[in-house]
This record gives C-alpha cells, structure tokens and sequence, in this order.
C-alpha cells in the first residue's frame, strides 16, 4: 500500500513538472494565416495601372515578409464598407446570424463563399486611400504626387477585433512625367508598409536560441520566416513575483548569417548567462544606422551624417554620407559658396561585444551652389572629386545609440585648379549613431 501511494506520488510529482516544464518552454513563432483585401479608393481617382501596381506591391510585401501564408481577394472596400465588413464578422462570431447569400459592404459585394474563405483567415487586411493628389508645380516645373494610406488589421479568430490601423505617407516628383511621380510615391510603400508590420507585437518574430558557443549562438528559424543578416533580437528574461510573471529585455544579439531554418547570431550584450531555449524577440527596425560626426581633416572643419544600410548586410554594410567642407564655405550678404561633399562607400563591421571596429572607405564628389542675392544670380557645379578611407571604433551606450571616434585620412582633388584648391589629409572626429 505504502509503494502503491509512493508510485502515485513520483508520478504527481513528474507531471508537475512536466507542466511547470511545459509552462517556461520559449515561444516560437509559426506562420499565420492572412487574408489582404485589394487596394479601396473609392471617392478618389486613382489611374487604373497606378491601381494594379500597389495591388501588387501589397500583396508582394505581405508574401515576401515570411511569416504569414496569404490569400488575395479581389474585393476593395471603402472607409464605410470596412466599418460593416466589421461588424458582420463580429455578429458571425456571436452566433445565431443568418447568413445571407451576399453581403454588400458600401459599394462592394461578397458572396457567402467569399465571406467564409475571408473569416478562414487568421488576420484580414484592409487597405483603404485615404488621399491621393497629382498636381503640378509651375514654380519649380515639377509633377508632385502623394499618397495617404490606411492598414486595418482585423484579427477574426478573437472576435474580429482590430489589432492595428496603420497610416502610410508617401510622396513623388518628376520633372517630365506625372506618371513617374506617381510610381515614385507607389514604390515608397513597401519598404515603410513591411516596417509597419514587423513594429505590430503581434506579428514580430519569438524564436530560442539553441545553442550556445562562446559568443556565437545558433537560433531557430531562418528564411523561412524571413529573418535576414543584420536583424536584432533582444534577450528576454523572464521573472515571477508570486502568480505574476514578467519579462524584460537582458541582451542583445545581431543575426550574422541566415539558412533556411536556422541562423547565426553574435551576441553584443547580455546581463545573464544564456542557453538552449533562452527567449529571444524581434527588434523592429527600419534597417538603417543614421550617424552625425563632426571630422577634422588638414585643416578643414567637416560635419555631417551619414546613413548605413544595416539589414540585410553583414558584415559588409554600404553607406552613403553628406559633409560640409566648411572652410570652403562662404555665406555673406553679397555672395554665398555652399560646397556640399557627398560619399559614397561601405564599412566592414566587426562587433566585439559592445564594442565594434569598423574600416571603411569610400569616393565622392563636391557640389558647389553659388549665389549672389544683389544680382540674382545662381548656378551649380561639380568642383572636386574625393576618396576617404579610415577605421572606427564604437561602444553600445545602449541597444539603439553608439559612440563612436574616427581615425583616418581623405583626399579632394578639384576640377577645376584655377577656382578651387586641393585638400585633405589625416582625419580624425567623432560622432553618435542611432540605429533606426
């Protein structure tokens, strides 16, 4: 009897903790279903290519992005129908509705078969203009288009409660074509649209690290649920305080290399030890480090800012900069000089925990805007031609702010010798970076 009792108590005993097991396992994320209604614009003119395009840009940002299985409708709602197509869903979740054969929603129809293959969906996506103007500008001789908008995430398996409504601003210019400034302001969208999706916490990436070596880790997912190079995780710990548990972010990691199902990380920072299951939770960002400095170089005093794409590339990162030679400059009541450099090259990023050393190099070229007020007078030009090359070494303050200090040396060799003069020389400065 007494046996029989123990044997009942190691089994208790080993489904509990089979159960608090079960509860502190990490959460890894799986695709979700979604559904993305076309592109409605009803009260606006929108050029019936410029309508297809972003259809299809749409649906190419929420299939590329990786982590959701998508299906299209060709219905497009308005600002009204989507308020209905809400509220039909939600009156469907409660139960006891009879369901007709056709909806309409504002000027748009669903049949009933539609309407279940939609409500199948774990999210459905709504995408609504909300301003849409082509104009052009005589002044500066210039076609203008912008473009407002609207992303209504539904989420349909909770009782169709809206998840996010999102707002995307996007502009156009050309000079010579008013369709070109329109498909300008279109191909604005998908780069600021797929940001808005990976800033919804509801669809940000929750993966584990599985392995640990040194300050490499191996972490599941990869390509297949779209994590690219250069991506950023933070650590997540978990605490309990009685039946309460929270979490906070412990570290950081930066994804160096991506396969199909597994990546690389090198962790830049962590208050904890790590191991196998240790959380992790996507970092949105928009995959640029924006950096002002202030240079010293032979005598010339040169600030600027310089952006450098950082997702997707790792640890061969392009950048592009503007700095103002500003010994060059010269702003008066009679005349203005404003040279402006522009740089073009790419750095080697080497992290070593918070620290990172990055060489780098690059060519580019000086404009010059020359105007002198008392006669009207302005032009533009090409002046120099330049190359830099150098190395930085930066510290973490925090996961989005570095400091950094620039070694290095610059040339810029004129043009035109008889106007402009030559300079460059050792090159020294420093500056912040704010990952964005």
């Amino acid at each position: 009897m007494k046996s029989r009792r123990l044997a009942v108590g190691v089994v208790l005993v080993f489904i509990l903790a089979s159960l608090l097991g079960a509860g502190a396992q990490p959460v890894v994320s799986t695709k979700q279903d979604i559904a993305v209604f076309s592109l409605g614009y009803y009260g606006w003119f929108i050029p019936f290519q410029a309508l297809g395009t972003i259809d299809l840009k749409i649906q190419e940002v929420f299939s590329d992005i990786g982590r959701f299985r998508v299906f299209g409708t060709a219905q497009r709602l308005s600002s009204h129908g989507l308020q209905q197509f809400i509220d039909a869903l939600r009156r469907t979740k409660q139960g006891n509705v009879v369901v007709p054969e056709q909806y309409q929603f504002g000027e748009a129809f669903l049949t009933k078969a539609e309407f279940e293959r939609l409500t199948g969906a774990f999210i459905v996506v709504v995408p609504v203009v909300t301003n849409f103007a082509v104009y052009w500008d005589a002044k500066a001789a210039t076609w203008h288009c912008s473009i407002t908008t609207g992303f209504t995430f539904i989420d349909v398996a909770h009782d169709a409660t809206v998840v996010a409504v999102e707002s995307i601003d996007t502009s156009g210019s050309d000079k010579t074509s008013m369709n070109s400034a329109v498909m300008y302001a279109i191909n604005a969208i998908p780069p600021q649209l797929e940001y808005k999706i990976r800033s919804i916490p509801q669809f940000q990436i929750n993966t584990r690290i599985l392995e640990v070596q040194g300050p490499t880790v191996k972490i599941q997912l990869g390509a297949n649920m779209g994590l690219k190079k250069g991506d950023e995780y933070a650590i997540v710990e978990k605490r309990t305080f009685g039946i309460i548990e929270d979490t906070r972010e412990a570290g950081l990691i930066v994804i160096t290399d991506v396969s199909q199902q597994v990546s690389t990380g090198r962790v830049l920072y962590a208050s904890a030890g790590l191991n196998a299951d240790t959380q992790l939770k996507e970092i949105a960002r928009q995959g640029v480090d924006f950096d002002l400095y202030f240079h010293s170089s032979g005598g010339q005093m040169l600030p600027g800012f310089r952006m450098t794409a950082s997702r997707g590339f790792y640890p061969l990162r392009p950048f592009v900069g503007i700095q103002i030679p500003l010994g060059n400059a010269i702003v008066t009541t009679v005349v203005d000089i404003v040279p402006v450099n522009a740089i073009f090259g790419a750095e080697y990023m080497i992290p070593i925990g918070r620290l990172h050393i990055a060489p780098y190099a690059g060519v580019g070229l000086t404009y010059v805007h020359i105007a002198v007020p008392p006669i009207g007078y302005e032009s533009d030009s090409l002046t120099h031609l330049g190359a830099q090359a150098g190395g930085r070494i930066g510290y973490l303050v925090s996961r989005d702010i570095r400091l950094y200090v620039d070694v290095g040396a610059d040339y810029w060799m004129p043009l035109d010798r008889i106007h402009f003069r030559e300079y460059g020389g050792l090159t020294i400065g420093a500056g912040i970076s704010f990952k964005l």
